[in-house]
């Protein structure tokens, strides 16, 4: 069931950096969107906030959580690309059958979208899809965003969910804070610098 895993396991495996996270109402951005968050979702925006992993998976925070120069397109705005996408290039499948049922939270360097299938009231139990940069039929996997993420970057999930194995099977993870990614940029630095 999607939503069951602990984030522990993932804080172990890739430790948030000082001054990662992002803070806020969540009412307020619950508010907006018309929906509760999955608690995993949440808990990993608290933590580790917008920013990517490897600087190949990006995990998205809610634009409303976000101060306008944020990196665009937020959330908002990949959820209506996912969902364009979908409606363009997208197969139909029992699982996934319109657009309007997916939400965007990340995405690949090879423009993967990674979304929520959100049907139901339990957004705990909303299991993640992917959608492939070429369209086709997408992936779902019954899981949550963290278990994902985890199992992602433990290879547990064979092959690789997305179009870049550089996070996949990855010993010592890193997750970069798209603030501290702005900065490491403006002083010509790699983003993934330890």
């Amino acid at each position: 069931m999607a939503g069951a895993f602990e984030i522990n396991r993932l804080l172990k495996l890739m430790p948030p950096h000082e001054g990662a996270g992002e803070s806020g109402d969540w009412a307020v951005v619950e508010q907006a969107w018309g929906f509760r968050f999955p608690r995993d979702y949440t808990e990993f925006i608290t933590r580790y906030g917008q920013g990517g992993i490897e600087d190949c998976v990006s995990v998205l925070g809610p634009d409303e959580l976000l101060p306008p120069d944020a990196p665009q397109p937020g959330m908002r705005g990949m959820t209506e690309e996912a969902r364009w996408l979908f409606e363009e290039d997208g197969e139909p499948t029992d699982q996934v059958r319109c657009a309007e049922q997916l939400v965007a939270w990340g995405g690949s360097s090879t423009a993967d979208t990674l979304c929520w299938l959100t049907v139901g009231d339990d957004a705990d139990a909303w299991p993640v899809v992917v959608l492939g940069r070429n369209g086709g039929a997408p992936r779902v996997f019954d899981m949550g965003l963290v278990e994902f993420l985890y199992r992602m970057l433990t290879a547990e999930i064979d092959p690789c969910p997305v179009g870049i194995t550089d996070a996949w099977g990855c010993e010592s993870p890193r997750f970069v804070h798209w603030r501290l990614g702005r900065q490491r940029s403006r002083d010509r630095l790699d983003p993934l610098t330890r």
